[in-house]
Parts: structure tokens; C-alpha cells; sequence
């Protein structure tokens, strides 16, 4: 990496702004600050509706954080069964919005011990992260261009309010 994206304290005013929104629409999205803004983050709670129609609703977990290293915000989520059990990799590819190789998507997202939360998620490795929000500096909001980009992937929904 040479420099940072953005810097923890440019994500936070977007996490905060973001959360103006969130808050507005009633979208249940939270912001946990932190004393060290680094390690300040957004999380939300939900469910989804499994591709399958037939099968039940999942529980999700999804929170986006600042990667100190990459200088960008980071997604990370886990997902549960109705049993309660995490879904494996595998079965988190098959939710995804669009048709993807298991080789590429395992690239994208790997499960490791969350940097903030000490407790392991899928996170969506932030590599190219950078080079794709490079291009879009100017946007009204880093975290809801980031999540723009990568909604089709995790079928996340994301109301157009955020977008206004």
C-alpha cells in the first residue's frame, strides 16, 4: 500500500453520516466508536432471504470497519441457519447475487479473527479495495460508495436513500 485511502478520521464523519441516514430510514444500523477512531465501527444485525424462496430467512451480521493497513473500509459478516449454525464459505457463495467461481470468490472473502472484534468473520479481503475506490474520492459517502460495490456479491440490500 502507499498511502492511505482515507484516514480513520474521514471514515468515522462517513460512518457518522452514514448513520444520520441509516437512522432517518430506520435501516438499524449502529455505530460503535471507539477512543481509538481506528477501531470505531458500523454493525447491523438482520435477516436475509435465502436465494432458495422455499428455504427460511438467515440471520446476518454484518459490520464495516477501518482497515488500518489498507487505509479503506472493510466489510466483514457472519451468517447463521435457522439451527443457529454458522453457513460455510461455500454456501455464502451460493447467496450471492451473481454467479461467481469458487476460486474467485474464495479470493475475495476468507474467514479470519476480525481485527476489532477479535472473533472470527468472513471478511472481504481489502486488496483491491483501494485501487477500486481510488476512483471514486468524490463521492458523497466512501462507506455507501464501498457498500454499493460490493451488495451484488452478498445480496445486501441497500435503500436508494442513501444514495439521495
Amino acid at each position: 500500500m502507499d498511502e492511505q485511502l482515507i484516514s480513520p478520521e474521514k471514515f468515522l464523519t462517513a460512518a457518522i453520516k452514514f448513520m444520520t441516514i441509516s437512522d432517518k430510514i430506520k435501516d438499524k444500523w449502529k455505530l460503535h466508536e471507539n477512543i481509538e477512531i481506528h477501531k470505531s465501527y458500523l454493525k447491523k444485525e438482520t435477516f436475509i432471504q435465502n436465494n432458495n424462496r422455499n428455504l427460511p430467512l438467515l440471520k446476518a451480521e454484518f459490520v464495516i470497519f477501518y482497515n488500518l493497513s489498507y487505509g479503506v473500509p472493510s466489510f466483514s459478516f457472519n451468517i447463521w441457519d435457522p439451527s443457529g449454525s454458522f453457513l460455510s464459505l461455500e454456501d455464502i457463495r451460493q447467496l450471492s447475487f451473481i454467479e461467481i467461481r469458487k476460486q474467485d470468490f474464495y479470493s475475495v472473502v476468507t474467514q479470519q479473527e476480525h481485527p476489532v472484534l477479535n472473533k472470527p468473520y468472513f471478511i472481504m479481503h481489502p486488496c483491491h479495495t483501494q485501487t477500486l475506490l481510488a476512483n471514486l474520492k468524490e463521492s458523497k459517502n466512501i462507506i455507501v460508495t464501498f457498500l454499493g460495490l460490493i451488495m451484488p456479491l452478498l445480496n445486501i440490500d441497500l435503500p436508494l436513500e442513501y444514495g439521495l
